[in-house]
Parts: structure tokens; C-alpha cells; sequence
């Protein structure tokens, strides 16, 4: 993994996490990212909502930025846009150095951040193409707490606003939920697609939700929160697409069918079987011995072993042998 950190304005640094290439992950040389906006009601940027976040992503195949952006009394939130615009815009522009879809980047916003990332996906000239929001401050009167003149995100919200994904909580004193509540009729209001959580217990400033992020508090814990991180990533998985595989993925009768004679069975039990040998020899005479001095490949089966090694058998021998092994089963 390659950590680094970058000026992007004068007021603003972004760390960036990317993955390092590998011939081995060679479906996933190309990445959706993530922004992370640490909240900390724009008086400062919570190391609590920005490492352990970009690290989660990463995790699931996102390469991950984590902005931290102008805050402070002498911060105006003009200035702390500005850093969000010039965060998105250089993982943007050099998406070919970090390995990212400049068209896969999601915000990814809590509480003062979470009014960050709606200001980029409503009030910007240039917006990430999903928002995911953890308990986040809209209303622009929250800026009377924050001592901050900050715009009202859910009165921006267009056609336009990006597809979101929003959890908070109900217990949540510290930022209302109305502030959640409104973003998300106003998303309806103008057809935006959004998934939204609204769990029933939980502190403000969750983070994880695990006690990983919990900073030694159990309020700063909770197992049915934790589940947004695992949600976030299949909803965003829904809008970019995911990684692309050959194949459907492995089922029960997958399982079964190695149990039983046929180009899926272990070679090792496949050659332990007389019937099966006598078949293979019928269409590949000598086929067998090589096998058995090969102790890999008696873990492989023969579809395997005819996966990567093209020249093994044609494709038109392999489906006879086939069916004459699977008619030892009848």
C-alpha cells in the first residue's frame, strides 16, 4: 500500500491510501475511491472519522483520500468548500497516477463533514458521483452552533444531487435527526435515488460504531450501527458496478459435484476410482501416469488443470470425457 500526503490548497492536506498493483488482483487494477471529511464541527478535522474510514474502504477495494480541510474560527466555511472542491478535484485529476475511475468517487461525510460533502453534491459546480453521509449536519441554522454561516444543503438538493446513502441515529442529541430527515425528502422531492438507515440507538461522532473507533467509550459502540460501513459498500457497489470476475460464484452443488466422478472431482480421488482411470485412458491413452507423477496436480481437477494448461486437452475431448465420467454416477 502507498501512503502519502498532498497540499491541495493552502489550508488543506490529503493522505492518500492506495493499493499497490498486483498481477495477482489484476481485475482490480482500476478503483472506485472515496473522499473521507472527518467531521468536527468545522472547528476541527476528528482522527476518529478519517484513517480508520479510509482503512474500512480500503479494505473493500476502494482506494481512499482523507481531506483534511480548513477549520477553526478563522476558518470561514467558504474556505473549507474550497478545500473540498480541491480535494475531489485532485483525486480527480490524477487518477491515473492512484489507480481510480475519475467517474467512481464518492463523498464520504460525517456530521460537519457530512455538510460538506452535501455542499459538494448539491451547491458545486463539480460533484462526486455518491454521497455517503454519517449523521450529518444540513440546516443551515446548525451553523449558529458551529459559530459558522453555512449554507441549508437540502434547499440545493436538484435533480442533479448525486445517488446517496445517509445513516444516523434517533437517539443522536448532539445534531437532530430532522437534519437527516430533511436531505432525505428533499432527495425524494426531486427523485434522487438514496438508501437511508435511521438506527434507533447510538451516540453522535460513531464513527465505525466498533470499539476500534470507540476511543474507550461504549456509547461509541454499537453492533447494529457498525452494519452501515458493510451497507455503504453494496450500495455503492449498486451504482459503480463491481469488479469483474469469470464465472458465478461457488454453490453448495459445486461442492457436491467433486464428490463424484467427473472433470470437477479431485484428481486424487478421480484416479483412486477404476472406472474413472478407464474412461480417461479410452479418450486420453497415457493421460493417467502423467497425473500421478504430478503430486500438485492431484489437489487439481481436471477442469482445473485444463484451465491452466490450455494445451491439456481440446475443448471437444473434455466434454466427451465428461460425459462419460458423469455416466459412472448413474
Amino acid at each position: 500500500m502507498k501512503v502519502f500526503t498532498e497540499a491541495v490548497t493552502d489550508s488543506a492536506t490529503l493522505t492518500a491510501y492506495v493499493q499497490d498493483r498486483s498481477e495477482e488482483l489484476s481485475n482490480a487494477m482500476l478503483r472506485p475511491a472515496v473522499l473521507v471529511l472527518p467531521g468536527g464541527g468545522y472547528a476541527f478535522c476528528s482522527d476518529r472519522e478519517a484513517e480508520p474510514i479510509a482503512l474500512a474502504y480500503l479494505a473493500e477495494g476502494f482506494n481512499a483520500f482523507v481531506l483534511r480541510y480548513a477549520v477553526g474560527p478563522d476558518a470561514p466555511w467558504e474556505q473549507s468548500f474550497a478545500d473540498g472542491q480541491a480535494g475531489l478535484a485532485w483525486v480527480r485529476s490524477h487518477a491515473a497516477e492512484v489507480d481510480i475511475d475519475p467517474t467512481k468517487v464518492a463523498a464520504v461525510g460525517f456530521s460537519a463533514g457530512g455538510h460538506l460533502a452535501t455542499s459538494l453534491g448539491t451547491v458545486s459546480d463539480d460533484r462526486p458521483n455518491a454521497l455517503v453521509l454519517g449523521y450529518p449536519v444540513t440546516l443551515a441554522e446548525f451553523g449558529r452552533v458551529m459559530t459558522k454561516e453555512i449554507p441549508d444543503t437540502p434547499a440545493a438538493v436538484t435533480a442533479d444531487t448525486p445517488p446517496t446513502f445517509l445513516f444516523s441515529t434517533y437517539a443522536d442529541a448532539l445534531v437532530p435527526i430532522r437534519n437527516s430527515l430533511a436531505f432525505l425528502t428533499a432527495l425524494a422531492a426531486h427523485e434522487v435515488p438514496f438508501e437511508s438507515h435511521i438506527y434507533l440507538l447510538g451516540s453522535h461522532g460513531l464513527s465505525l460504531a466498533k470499539p476500534l473507533t470507540a476511543n474507550g467509550q461504549g456509547a461509541m459502540s454499537d453492533e447494529a450501527v457498525a452494519q452501515w460501513l458493510p451497507d455503504s459498500v453494496r450500495f455503492l457497489r449498486r451504482i459503480f458496478g463491481d469488479f469483474a470476475v469469470d464465472g458465478p460464484a461457488a454453490t453448495f452443488q459445486d461442492l457436491t459435484a467433486r464428490r463424484q466422478p467427473g472433470l470437477d472431482m479431485p484428481l486424487k480421488n478421480l484416479l483412486a476410482d477404476e472406472r474413472a482411470v478407464e474412461v480417461m485412458e479410452a479418450r486420453m491413452p497415457g493421460v493417467t501416469a502423467g497425473l500421478r507423477e504430478n503430486p500438485i496436480a492431484l489437489g487439481f481437477s481436471l477442469r482445473e488443470v485444463s484451465r491452466h494448461s490450455p494445451d491439456f486437452a481440446t475443448p471437444g475431448t473434455l466434454t466427451a470425457l465428461e460425459a462419460d465420467l458423469l455416466a459412472l454416477n448413474a
